[in-house]
């Protein structure tokens, strides 16, 4: 498991013993937790030794790109090289933290059962990478489960960094396209009962929040709050101003896993006093 932004939420919230790996072996986000052990691993180096993740009963791997590490040699060669050398071990549960880009750039409500590829490489990779997951479990009988999570917000990831104006010209498009967000707290809740839940349970569950508010609204509400201009975007809104794109079922995380999202809209006005 990664020791990242969500990796360190996941660490925080499990019960001990977890270990936890980051390339640098340093502990990025807070204090270490109680019962973590932190160990240096790159998935990318040819030489990955998995050492203590051998013995491990359950494994989450959530992994996020740096600005120049390739995202093939993340998401795809590591951790398959790092299965490979782990073999079955004595897993018990396999879980791969992925991205709602894995999903096609569609107008329509999409559920797991979605099948039609991503047109663009990066959710490309991450089929690719889901594929090779749930190949090595299968090969050895682990029992699986992905999870495709939508954009992180949360403590230290606030929606006013995201959606702030960040130059004077008009944004591109229109702006319809909808929000497919999550809490990082509810992605958290959503790994510790993929982590809990029955072997017999495999599949592939988006972790999304209730709320698909078009992109528009966001930087919109975001602007009255702080008193800024309004934002402008290169293409008028359509009458009706109906979110037109991806919009992202989250009915499995809820049936499946039983999660009750904490944060099932993205406010701005919790943060901004609104």
């Amino acid at each position: 498991m990664g020791a990242g932004y969500l990796g360190a939420a996941i660490a925080r919230a499990l019960p001990v013993p977890v270990i936890a790996i980051s390339r640098s072996g340093r502990w990025r986000e807070g204090s270490q937790p109680p019962g973590a052990t932190l160990h240096a691993m790159d998935l990318c180096d040819p030489a990955l030794d998995p050492g203590p993740l051998r013995e491990a009963q359950a494994m989450v791997i959530a992994v996020a790109p740096g600005r120049t590490q390739d995202r093939r040699a993340l998401y795809v060669d590591g951790p398959r090289r790092l299965l490979e050398r782990v073999g079955a071990g004595r897993l018990r549960r396999l879980v791969w933290v992925g991205s709602t880009s894995a999903l096609p750039d569609r107008d329509a409500w999409l559920d797991e059962r979605c099948t039609e590829p991503p047109g663009h490489e990066r959710g490309r990779l991450q089929r690719e990478a889901e594929a090779s997951i749930v190949e090595h479990a299968e090969r050895h009988q682990i029992p699986w489960l992905v999870l495709r999570l939508g954009g992180l917000y949360g403590p230290g990831r606030a929606l006013s960094r995201i959606y702030r104006r960040r130059h004077q010209d008009p944004l591109p498009g229109d702006g319809m396209a909808p929000t497919n967000l999550v809490h990082r707290d509810d992605a958290v809740a959503a790994v510790c009962a993929a982590l809990a839940a029955p072997p017999e349970l495999q599949g592939v569950i988006h972790v999304v929040d209730d709320d698909h508010v078009p992109r528009r609204c966001m930087y919109a509400r975001l602007a009255a709050l702080t008193g800024q201009p309004p934002v402008g975007w290169a293409e008028p809104a359509p009458p009706g101003a109906v979110p037109r794109g991806k919009r992202v079922s989250n009915r499995r995380l809820k049936h499946w896993l039983g999660v009750r999202l904490a944060f099932p809209e993205h406010r701005l006005d919790d943060e901004c006093g609104g």
